[in-house]
């Protein structure tokens, strides 16, 4: 019987309003996204995995998105913001902004059919790893290092280890911008869009591109401000320059990948330096602060500072009262050793992150940007994709530059270390005479070269607080020897080059001037300025395929689908859109319903891959629903007088190339929802109609209609009882579908092959998902419990029990 064509397995509340489902490619979890903004990860028992929280409170998603692999889900945001995200642990892989509001994700994969099969040739795959050296975990003892910067994460902290076939991001947005990402990271191609009337493009509603990478078909909405009609359009795309330089298009995108990464790298590097010099200053202030503000309490006529008490005592061996307090009784013996360890630590964290780190991420951030001005130019093959030696070299000298000044600042990190050790060395003989102490002999004695040291560490390190800045807790103590390198502005203590052998002969010689192999070098530059340089310049390097690809995909072809009043549907749902390509055939079908939802037909539109042929072979078929069930089979329980004889569709969804899922609601007042798979196979001898114009093509009086309510046999369709329908997500490799109620705070779930799966205990492929920590438990698809029925009155509770602890409670 019908009714028993699809197993229910579950049903279940959700705690928000749900916008938006979408199943995995790979694995038994669904993602649903509601409209608090919240995502949520769901496996198909319905255990909650993961909440990833909206960036900003009140931000609403536009669109979810599966990595072909089933490892990454893009998340896009009404605000433009699109997050890629690890289904492991939430983790934020990747973030992209975008100036407009999501409207639409769409992630495909190459795929490969007949004898061609994916190979790296003529190329070998990156060897980097080879020659540079592996970069160390950050240490993650500062509070904003997150968790996934962890070691394994490090060298491929964007999930790109693993990527063969070239997959492709497809962002749509309102206004008139399509956007492309490789593997979701290397921006690719930005496309405008336009029609040919002329009409203001107001949003992008689905995109696609064919596997094979030959054909990208977009369907775009447009209003007029002076009526209320809606225009759809479909645009078809010949996209030959990706399909014939896909092997090329790979490499730059893992290349973009690995410069992000290290880019990442390098900023949390900076960033952890720039704690450890804060500590510094921090604990330097605790200290000296009291002392500060009781000689500002106390001087009356004469004015001194704070440096010129220590440098009287340093050469004349004289103490103020307000200095000898503080020795005596602030400082002390033991809380200077504490004192001098704290700060020779963060000296030395400074130290470490600059040689460990900073100098590594520097140098392969050199060798992949040569690396990448290497390709460009070979013109035929990168450049033509739009790599620019020019602005590379300049990518390339910046990055040098930066080179050369982590390693200026590591010499000025060892000089100012030299004078630290020798002011907490003389201060702490100081200390011990002060207390009548006899100070070990190797300390007591100090050369000139000592008293240099502390001397000049007295006079660039220490500076008078006023009582404004003091009112402002600004630091009484600087390191600006170091710190100047940690400041968006000029050095101010620039290292004195005069006298270096190095720049001498440079500076002679006019045969190197403006050599691409030295590296020009500002001194005055400090490295946060040099970073910000380099990111720029990276940035505007490796945004100039997107352009030049962008701009060489031509529009073959535009079919003005169908026009809506949108007064007639300000309480409808939009209509519904869904493209897919069939590899067999080499066609990309379309199907979509031309009327607000519910609507009493859909269509489905074909055209070829080959876009010299998309307007001449593109055809089209309107398809009804109405008496379920073929003729000539007998059911026993259902009297004619009892078959709805129309049914108007719901949504509509693609199962698997071969077969679509419609959800549809019987046309009578206490009609059931019905969900149905529609095999194309069953169309496989009706005729097509011929587009021979791309006016509004769904009016046309031709267009071939077909019912196939009567070519469905009891195990196509099932009847749903006791719910009314809103939508569903259906997955063909996991061979289920998911139901979402019209109060969209409850879900029914199905496995849509039953026979199948009563014959097979079929489990997670544990392979699938082998070392992914949290998801790496099989679980049975047919160890979950029927649920009964729930009144729709119970639609707002919170079911407790909805989000299952493990498996094994089942």
């Amino acid at each position: 019987m019908s009714s028993e064509a699809f197993r229910q397995v579950d049903e279940k509340h959700v705690s928000s309003e749900v916008d938006h489902m979408l199943w995995s490619p790979k694995i038994d979890l669904v993602a649903l996204s509601n409209v608090q903004g919240e995502v949520i990860l769901h496996r198909l028992s319905w255990q909650k995995v993961w909440t990833l929280a909206p960036p900003e409170e009140g931000e609403t998603v536009g669109g979810l998105a599966w990595r072909p692999d089933g490892k990454v889900l893009a998340v896009g945001y009404a605000s433009g913001k699109i997050r890629l995200c690890d289904i492991e642990n939430a983790e934020v892989l990747h973030n992209i902004n975008m100036s407009k509001r999501i409207t639409t994700l769409n992630w495909i994969s190459q795929v490969f059919t007949g004898s061609d099969s994916w190979s790296t040739e003529p190329y070998s795959e990156d060897g980097a790893s080879d020659f540079l050296p592996k970069l160390q975990p950050l240490n993650k003892s500062y509070g904003t290092i997150s968790k996934g910067h962890q070691e394994e994460n490090v060298e491929d902290s964007k999930k790109l280890k693993d990527q063969k076939e070239l997959n492709l991001l497809l962002v749509g947005t309102d206004g008139d911008m399509l956007h492309t990402f490789a593997y979701g990271i290397f921006p690719t191609a930005e496309v405008s869009v336009s029609v040919l009337d002329g009409s203001e493009i107001r949003r992008i509603c689905s995109a696609s591109i064919s596997q094979d990478l030959h054909c990208l078909s977009l369907i775009v909405e447009s209003r007029s401000e002076q009526s209320d009609d809606i225009d759809y359009y479909m645009l078809t795309y010949d996209t030959m320059l990706l399909a014939s330089r896909h092997k090329e298009l790979r490499l730059l995108a893992l290349k973009y990948g690995q410069i992000t990464t290290l880019i990442g790298y390098l900023q949390l590097t900076i960033q952890q330096m720039s704690e450890a010099w804060e500590d510094i200053l921090m604990t330097m202030d605790t200290k000296l602060l009291t002392f500060a503000e009781q000689k500002q309490r106390s001087l009356s006529g004469e004015m001194t500072t704070v440096s010129n008490d220590f440098l009287e005592l340093l050469l004349f061996g004289t103490l103020s009262p307000e200095l000898q307090h503080f020795l005596e009784h602030e400082l002390t013996e033991k809380r200077l050793k504490k004192l001098g360890h704290s700060i020779e630590t963060s000296y030395s964290n400074i130290q470490k992150l600059v040689v460990k780190h900073l100098q590594s991420v520097s140098q392969a951030i050199v060798y992949h940007l040569s690396d990448l001005g290497g390709m460009s130019l070979w013109y035929d093959k990168f450049g033509v994709l739009g790599l620019d030696t020019a602005m590379l070299q300049k990518a390339v000298d910046m990055a040098g530059s930066f080179v050369i000044t982590t390693s200026q600042l590591q010499q000025v990190i060892d000089g100012s270390i030299k004078n630290f050790k020798a002011f907490f060395r003389w201060l702490y003989v100081v200390i011990l005479r002060l207390s009548n102490q006899q100070p070990p002999a190797e300390l007591s004695k100090m050369t000139q070269h000592d008293v240099n040291f502390v001397a000049e560490f007295l006079k660039e390190n220490f500076v008078e607080l006023s009582p404004t800045e003091s009112a402002k807790k600004n630091h009484g103590f600087k390191l600006e020897k170091v710190g100047q390198y940690l400041k968006k502005k000029d050095l101010l203590y620039p290292p004195d080059t005069s006298n270096n052998p190095w720049v001498q002969y440079l500076n002679s010689s006019t045969l190197h001037k403006d050599n691409d192999v030295l590296y020009p070098v500002d001194h005055n530059k400090s490295l946060i300025q040099i970073q910000d340089s380099l990111e720029t310049i990276i940035e505007e390097a490796l945004k100039t395929p997107a352009t030049v690809i962008g701009q060489s995909l031509i529009c073959v072809c535009t079919h003005h689908l169908f026009t809506l009043n949108r007064s007639e549907g300000a309480k409808s749902r939009s209509p519904v859109f869904c493209q897919f390509m069939h590899n067999e055939s080499k066609m990309l079908y379309t199907v979509f319903a031309a009327d607000f939802m519910p609507s009493d037909s859909f269509f489905i539109l074909r055209q070829p891959t080959d876009s010299k042929r998309a307007t001449e072979d593109s055809e089209i078929i309107r398809i009804v629903v109405g008496q379920l069930g073929r003729s000539d089979i007998n059911t026993s329980n259902t009297s004619d007088s009892e078959r709805c004889s129309h049914h108007q569709v719901l949504d509509v969804a693609v199962y698997d190339e071969h077969t679509l899922c419609v959800m549809l609601q019987e046309d009578r007042d206490d009609g059931n929802p019905v969900l149905i798979q529609l095999p194309l196979s069953i169309l496989a001898g009706v005729p097509y109609t011929r587009l021979k114009t791309t006016e509004n093509v769904t009016s046309l009086p031709n267009i071939k209609q077909i019912d196939v309510g009567p070519l469905l046999n009891e195990h196509n369709y099932r009847h749903l009882e006791n719910m009314k329908a809103h939508s569903f997500a259906v997955s063909g490799t996991r061979k289920t579908a998911t139901v979402l109620f019209s109060s969209r705070r409850r879900v029914r779930i199905f496995l849509m092959d039953a026979e199948e799966e009563d014959e097979e205990d079929q489990t997670l492929d544990e392979s699938e998902i082998a070392g992914t920590g949290t998801l790496d438990e099989s679980q049975s698809e047919t160890g979950v419990n029927d649920s009964q029925p729930m009144e729709e009155g119970d639609e707002d509770k919170e079911n407790s029990s909805s989000l299952i602890g493990s498996d094994g409670e089942h």
